[in-house]
């Protein structure tokens, strides 16, 4: 099957079908995948097996999965997506996506994005696709993105000085180059590693033109911020259908995503890392709606403080531990029997040398 002739295809149903026979909708959620694996790290893996699972349990319940292109430039055009859209998509082009997962995934005629690092693919790792198999991708009409050329932690350094964003934006570039020498012309897309960035690199990659995508939770509609996308992970622990399924039927909270906190917490900088997130709303909520809003800290639930119907901060009752946090956030949706969400990560850090993962 061909991804490249389903996007085409897609577009046509978008414009002249979609609207006829289901709900429009304004807004999508991607699933982040990595390996398609029994044998890998279990926190980023799941079997084939639970693979195809979640596709099935897709096509059974009729859900819509659509190109990621098409998603992006229907919710920046205003152009109706299809009821219940959700976009498939992996980090780091292990080959066992090839492997395992592109023949499920032609079985289900589902299009997909791989996010790649390059600095792998060049030094030929074995358990790296190589440039012919991501060639082949392309062929078929998988969209193929940038990663950065070699994992970094982009944010996990000593100081945040031009040298260091110069240095940050050249891997980036690097990358976007490679990429584009070898497959041709590829989307200006970042996903970043480990999900991490600040606000200085989210404006820089801004001017230069990229849509970025972390891996904090939640949908994507008009008012997202288009340097630090959300996506819902669907592997390790968190490739469960019985939790997966409340996030598949969720819808984005209606907030001004640009406006949140730096998602950065620099202890040796003496920043208090019990961060408070406001958060200014978009829309207007019932007041049934605001009543139900819950907050997810470590595990623990955490009413958020309205300031007025159209803000509210939260903030964590304890220190956050070192490394990657969230603050989700999720309420009924009015009238219907789905919620919405909202997600945040954190990044405490202290200066210290990146871990290894």
């Amino acid at each position: 099957m061909n991804f490249k002739l389903v996007r085409q295809l897609s577009i046509l149903c978008l414009g002249l079908v979609w609207p006829l026979i289901s709900p429009a909708a304004d807004s999508f959620n991607i699933l982040l995948y990595h390996h398609i694996s029994s044998t890998m790290p279990r926190s980023t893996s799941l079997s084939a097996q639970e693979f195809e699972g979640h596709l099935e349990y897709l096509k059974q319940n009729n859900y819509n999965v659509i190109d990621l292109a098409l998603a992006i430039s229907s919710v920046q055009q205003g152009t109706p997506l299809p009821d219940k859209a959700i976009v498939i998509t992996f980090d780091d082009a292990w080959r066992d996506i090839y492997e395992q997962g592109l023949p499920l995934l032609k079985k289900y005629d589902y299009p997909f994005t791989v996010f790649v690092n390059t600095d792998p693919v060049d030094q030929k790792n074995r358990y790296t696709m190589t440039w012919d198999m991501l060639r082949d991708l392309k062929k078929q009409g998988v969209i193929l993105a940038n990663h950065t050329r070699d994992h970094d932690y982009l944010v996990r350094k000593p100081n945040y000085d031009d040298q260091w964003l110069s240095d940050v934006l050249d891997n980036i570039n690097y990358a976007q180059q490679r990429l584009t020498d070898e497959l041709g012309p590829v989307p200006k897309w970042l996903a970043y590693p480990f999900g991490e960035y600040n606000n200085r690199l989210k404006l820089a990659l801004k001017d230069q033109g990229y849509i970025a995508f972390g891996q904090q939770s939640g949908g994507i509609a008009e008012f997202s911020d288009w340097q630090a996308l959300p996506r819902f992970s669907a592997a390790g622990r968190y490739s469960n259908l019985k939790t997966l399924k409340t996030k598949l039927e969720s819808q984005p909270f209606p907030a001004n995503y640009k406006a949140f906190s730096n998602p950065v917490i620099r202890t040796d900088q003496g920043v208090q890392n019990q961060p408070s997130l406001a958060v200014e709303l978009t829309k207007a909520q019932k007041l049934g709606v605001r009543q139900q809003l819950s907050c997810f800290i470590v595990g623990d639930r955490k009413m958020p403080d309205w300031q007025s119907k159209m803000q509210f901060t939260v903030q964590a009752d304890q220190p956050l531990g070192k490394g990657r946090n969230r603050y989700n956030c999720t309420a009924p949706v009015w009238g219907q029997k789905n919620y919405y969400w909202l997600s945040h990560q954190w990044l405490i850090y202290g200066g210290e040398a990146p871990p290894k993962e």
